[in-house]
Formats: C-alpha cells, structure tokens, sequence
C-alpha cells in the first residue's frame, strides 16, 4: 500500500480524452497494474460524454459513436496503489472529467486541468496549481474544489436540461472566472479572488457566490434567496431595490475561513467595511440579496 498514487502524463495527446475513471475512492482498493487498466476515451468529436446523458440518449452508445476507449497506463505512467491520495503531473488541459462522481479522497494536479472538473462530486478534495476549463464543479454536491489559477465558463453550474446546479460544497477560484458562474446555485460557496465574467449567479437559488473582485455585466438576474457579494463592485439590476447599508456579520466568518483554511489575503477593509445591500431579483420570491462594498 503505498501514501500517493501519482499519474504522469507520458506524452502530449491530441484531442481531448475524458478521464472520469480518475476518482480517489476507485484507486483506494486497485494495484497500480489495475489502475493502468482503467478506461479514459479520446474523444472523436468536441462533445463530451455528459452532454449525450441530458439528450436521454444510452451513455455508453454515446461514448462509443464520439469516443474510443484506451487504458489509462497507455497515457499515464502510474506510481503507487491502493491510495485515496492522487497526484497528477504533466499538461492536463485537455483532460476531462477528473473526479466525476467523487465522494472522498484527494486529487492534487500540478498543472492545468481540462473540463468538467469534478463533476457531480460529492465530498474529498480537489486542487488545481494551474487553470481549468470549462464547468469546473459542475452539478457538485459537496467537498471542495480548489483552483489556483483561472477558471473559464459556468463554475458550479448546472448539467444540460437541470433546475439546479451546484447543491453543496465549496469552489475556491484564486484569479477569474469566465461567464455564467454560479447558475442556478441551490446550496454551498464558490469564492471569486478576482473577476467575474457576465451572468454571474444567474438563476440562483440559494447558497452563497463571493466575488473579491468586480462582477461585470449582469449579476444575480432571477435570483430567489442567494446572497451575491462583490467587493469590486457591480451594476445592481434594475429589479432590486436597495435596502440599506451596514456591516453584514455572516461575511466575517466567510473571509475569516478565508484566511484561515486557503490563507486568502482578505483586506481588513473589507471585514470591517460597510455593505450596501439590495434585495431581488423582484420579479422572483425577492427574497436574494446583493452586497456591495462601499467605503462609506
């Protein structure tokens, strides 16, 4: 039994390969020569798997029309098994999928890592030392998702066709984040520390989305009962309505988790500072809340 279970990439691949068979709980009970006998598909054509799954189309027919399946030690050098702890090196952008459906464990990738990330997981970790592309934390249940770079589009949004998108854990973005982040959020926390793109809690049900930097085009459109704050600042939509300004007590104990568990440099004029607040979407239960910090 070894402490780690690390993957290397051995060569750079072409096109994208969808690597959901990389889950931590998986890895916990194989022998590396198992883990290198695992499935990942390349992909044929530019949609992945999970979008076949929200046409109501069989999976795995669909995986076999757009992909083909190969080992996943044709791809990886694997060292070390039977270990929830996985390390992965080498250019994973185009690398898809990792931790699917994960429910424990680690997952620490040196680097980048492609789409998908951590899809539908339900509790362990993951950390990203690089960007991520597209739907990191997709439809995520619980457990944290850490990235330390950029992420692109749709952080903890919603899979095809679904009312809900992320029900719980937390997302962590230590730079930007592309558009649409946060849609139809029902529970959990996803931290902005920088930027946010257009569409930023769009749909959202509950739960908690903090940007630390501004927030640009719409925010927080159709939100019911979720809390968006951005201390860089954001154009309030024109179906909330302000409510007052004051100290908000839940954000203190957000930045000082913050600082605690990610050592996230969190201004003290933020902590101390005064808050605008605006209640929305009103064409919703109006029940949502904006913040904004103002120096005032």
């Amino acid at each position: 039994m070894s402490s780690t279970v690390t993957l290397t990439l051995k060569d750079a691949v072409e096109g994208r390969v969808v690597a959901d068979a990389i889950v931590p709980s998986r890895f916990a009970t194989l022998s590396a020569t198992e883990i290198a006998h695992l499935p990942v598909w390349l992909a044929r054509h530019a949609a992945p798997p999970a979008l076949a799954d929200a046409t109501g189309c069989d999976t795995d027919r669909g995986r076999e029309a757009d992909h083909h399946s190969v080992d996943l030690g044709d791809l990886f050098s694997v060292r070390g098994e039977r270990s929830a702890v996985v390390r992965m090196q080498g250019n994973l952008g185009n690398v898809d999928a990792i931790g699917a459906a994960m429910s424990g464990g680690t997952i620490s990738i040196d680097g980048n890592a492609g789409r998908e990330l951590g899809r539908t997981m339900t509790g362990g970790t993951i950390a990203v030392h690089g960007n991520v592309g597209d739907d990191a934390g997709l439809a995520m249940a619980g457990g944290a998702l850490l990235v330390w770079g950029n992420a692109a589009d749709r952080v903890g949004g919603a899979l095809p066709g679904a009312s809900r998108g992320m029900t719980g854990g937390e997302i962590f973005v230590r730079r930007n984040v592309g558009r649409d982040a946060g849609t139809a959020v029902r529970r959990g926390l996803i931290v902005v520390g920088g930027d946010a793109g257009d569409g930023a809690a769009r749909s959202m049900i509950a739960g908690t989305v903090l940007v630390m930097g501004k927030a640009a085009g719409t925010v927080g459109l159709w939100n019911k009962r979720g809390t968006v704050v951005a201390l860089g600042g954001a154009a309030v939509p024109a179906a909330y309505r302000y409510a007052c300004t004051y100290h908000p007590p839940h954000l203190r104990l957000i930045f000082a988790y913050l600082r605690r568990a990610h050592g996230v440099p969190v201004d003290d004029r933020y902590i101390n500072g005064r808050y605008a607040r605006y209640c929305g979407d009103l064409s919703e239960a109006g029940k949502g809340e904006l913040l904004l910090w103002t120096e005032a």
